[in-house]
């Protein structure tokens, strides 16, 4: 594995890149995960669960 500091500003670039589009690529499957739950949800009549996901 190459350390950051012996990258060059190419390199660091594409790890930046690939980063960016794994992030987006979770950020969709959370989506999805979101509309299924919410399917779900209403589907078992539970929808006025008032559950955020941010611990509250």
């Amino acid at each position: 594995m190459i350390k950051l500091e012996e990258m060059s500003r190419e390199e660091l670039m594409e790890v930046i890149r690939m980063k960016d589009e794994l992030i987006s690529e979770l950020k969709e499957e959370l989506a999805a995960y979101r509309t299924l739950v919410e399917e779900l949800q209403a589907k078992l009549g539970v929808r006025d669960y008032n559950y955020s996901g941010h611990g509250d």
